[in-house]
């Protein structure tokens, strides 16, 4: 007999497709801030994720009555119709990560937006309880506690928890490179992982990487048209034997792309052995259709 799955089953499912780690759930919340127009992001790890993941931002918040919606599928308030698709100007469009999230996790969110009170909240197997009253914190914390606790298969194919720290390090790296001018704190295990000020590109690449990079960085700044490329490559201290350190964002997504890679790669070619890769930074703005 053909049926419909239950919603519950259905958040479950497309759990696989959002969240696969815990640097995934540290992502989404990241985004879900930068996209609220926050400055400053604080990071709390705990068990390299497998026990707490809170994110806390001070961005425009969320009103104590769209709480509920927001733990919703395909609930958003990033875009209405479908020609919104063809101009996308935020991390996250979908409406699907926080409801993800919360159907294999508990989940708590405290927000308050503009001069109201803050609200709070809790979410047990996707299953909302009621909004109680909270002190205003003038943005949004999420806190995700015991992720894949009702998925054991899921929970049992996490790495250890300094593996999965490394996977969040890499996460809040890629954010604090292409938003230099937000304020990140990465706190794991009550030890600071980083503490970076808003700052500019290059001194957010000493912070995050080490201090003496921006002594071998080229700067780049091209403009053709409507495309423009800028951020920095590394001369040839910079050089290492394995790929890792080659930063492609577009419109500040962080992605990965073979052949622009090569491309880059090539520039380099009769000062390099094959096996060795440079170092860069760089981000492309494009329009958004």
């Amino acid at each position: 007999m053909i049926k419909a799955l239950s919603e519950d089953l259905r958040n479950k499912i497309s759990a696989g497709e959002v969240v696969e780690r815990p640097a995934s759930v540290v992502k989404e919340l990241i985004e879900n801030g930068l996209d609220a127009g926050s400055t400053e992001i604080s990071i709390v790890i705990e068990k390299g994720g497998h026990q707490i993941i809170q994110v806390r931002d001070n961005g425009s918040g969320i009103p104590a009555d769209q709480l509920p919606a927001s733990i919703m599928r395909f609930h958003t308030s990033k875009i209405n119709s479908i020609d919104d698709l063809y101009s996308i100007n935020t991390l996250g469009f979908r409406g699907e990560a926080l409801a993800s999230i919360c159907s294999v996790s508990e989940m708590s969110i405290i927000s308050s937006s503009g001069n109201d009170e803050g609200a709070e909240l809790p979410i047990i197997n996707g299953s909302p309880g009621e909004v109680q009253p909270a002190a205003r914190i003038d943005g949004t914390e999420i806190t995700i506690r015991n992720l894949f606790y009702n998925i054991p298969a899921r929970k049992k194919f996490l790495k250890t928890p300094r593996t999965e720290l490394r996977k969040i390090v890499d996460v809040v790296r890629c954010y604090g490179l292409a938003f230099p001018e937000v304020r990140f704190k990465l706190i794991a295990d009550n030890r600071t992982i980083f503490h970076l000020l808003a700052e500019p590109l290059e001194n957010r690449i000493d912070h995050l990487l080490d201090p003496t990079y921006s002594r071998n960085l080229l700067p780049l700044n091209i403009t053709k048209g409507d495309y423009s490329f800028s951020g920095f490559i590394g001369n040839l201290n910079l050089i290492r034997s394995r790929p890792g350190e080659q930063y492609l964002f577009l419109n500040r997504r962080f992605i990965k792309d073979r052949l622009i890679n090569q491309a880059i790669y090539r520039a380099y070619e009769s000062l390099i052995k094959r096996g060795e890769f440079p170092f860069f930074v760089i981000n492309l703005i494009l329009p958004l259709d």
